[in-house]
């Protein structure tokens, strides 16, 4: 989707919605349909699904709703933007604009800027701080390379732009352990800037193609190296998105984290030491499943350890339900957080002892509602492969 487009110019595919409601479900038919929007799981109301929102903006256009009303600005950051509706919509993706459902609360979200209407204090709170650079990465923020791999010539570049939290530099300390072991050797690319997907998500597309634009430019200069990513959003961004903004763009080659340690397992490169048994449950981050198609290579990580059992829970793959990290709205209170408690508990039916999930928004998302004392039951795939190879 350009964000060149604006909300008035994707009229006509917010006319194609036919309340099919199939935006909320998943499942390969019946009777294994599941709820996968989180929306949608929370109130059981067609307002509060992707098709509502879509009608919510066709009449914000036709003037049969204010902007002015802070239930607009809600309901559309409320939105965990987990794309569940993207891959259960087979009317709105269809169209010549390239517009998904997604994009259209992205757009809603742009329109809600452009006019001033964001109210919500901790939506401003995050849209001033990623606007302001303070979820940008500072000289020194990252853990140290070990010398042994650290290499400027290296073929593989390990993308490590911005922490949105503290607990991401144990996950890149453990990526760096997973590489001495493996004897990879790398470099990595950690500009002052986010990747921009933050700002893409949160509609504030003023302020986006300057970053991408100076981000690519960097990038550029390591050209022909494989890129690495931690992140799934980060990923997803910068290899199907930055096309949008660049023309003649050639996404360069890369591979999430799991795929690098799945390769490693399978080559020998990476073996398992710690044996004792133990039951895990993964957890598929929106972005990597459904952003980018990844299920099999955590999966393939996880079952090469010794001792480890994969117990799936009951929505997993493509019908993964979200860890609510992303709704920053209250058109539902506390929606963050329940849709995480919702998560805990279908992950606890499977009485498995950890819950992986290879997304550093996941993991601190199930932490915080986990009492304090089981916190270290939730782990990045990166911490549980680091302790047991």
């Amino acid at each position: 989707m350009k964000t060149a487009l604006t909300l008035k110019d994707a009229k006509d595919i917010l006319d194609g919605c036919l309340k099919c409601v199939c935006c909320t479900y998943g499942g390969s038919g019946w009777p294994e349909y599941h709820i996968v929007c989180p929306l949608y799981a929370r109130d059981h109301s067609f307002t509060a699904s992707l098709g509502g929102i879509t009608y919510v903006a066709r009449a914000l256009l036709d003037g049969k709703l204010s902007w002015d009303d802070p239930a607009v600005a809600e309901i559309a950051y409320t939105c965990t933007a987990c794309r569940a509706c993207d891959s259960n919509c087979y009317v709105l993706g269809c169209n010549r604009l390239e517009v998904k459902p997604s994009d259209v609360v992205r757009l809603l979200r742009s329109e809600l800027v452009r006019r001033g209407k964001i109210k919500n204090p901790e939506i401003k709170r995050v849209l001033d701080r990623v606007v302001g650079g303070l979820f940008y990465l500072e000289e020194g923020r990252l853990p140290q390379v070990p010398a042994e791999i650290k290499s400027e010539a290296a073929t593989t570049v390990l993308f490590g732009e911005c922490l949105h939290s503290p607990s991401q530099k144990g996950q890149y300390q453990a990526a760096f352990n997973l590489f001495s072991k493996i004897g990879q050797s790398l470099s990595t690319f950690a500009e002052k800037g986010c990747c921009g997907s933050s700002l893409y998500d949160l509609g504030l597309f003023d302020h986006l193609e300057p970053l991408v634009k100076a981000n690519w430019d960097a990038m550029k200069k390591l050209k022909g190296k494989e890129w690495v990513f931690l992140s799934p959003h980060c990923q997803e961004f910068v290899i199907k998105r930055y096309g949008e903004f660049l023309p003649g763009y050639k996404a360069p080659r890369s591979r999430h984290i799991s795929e690098v340690l799945a390769a490693a397992f399978s080559e020998g490169k990476l073996k398992s030491k710690r044996t004792g048994a133990l039951k895990v449950s993964y957890h598929d981050p929106c972005f990597l499943g459904r952003g980018l198609g990844i299920y099999d290579a955590p999966r393939a990580a996880l079952t090469a350890l010794k001792g480890v059992k994969l117990i799936e829970m009951s929505r997993n793959r493509a019908n993964s339900f979200c860890c609510g990290a992303r709704a920053l709205g209250n058109y539902f209170p506390n929606m963050s957080e329940e849709t995480a408690k919702e998560r805990v508990r279908e992950f606890q039916e499977t009485g498995a002892e950890v819950l992986v999930t290879s997304c550093q928004y996941c993991r601190d998302r199930f932490r915080s509602v986990f009492p304090a004392a089981h916190r270290s039951r939730v782990k990045d795939l990166l911490e549980l492969v680091d302790e047991r190879t």
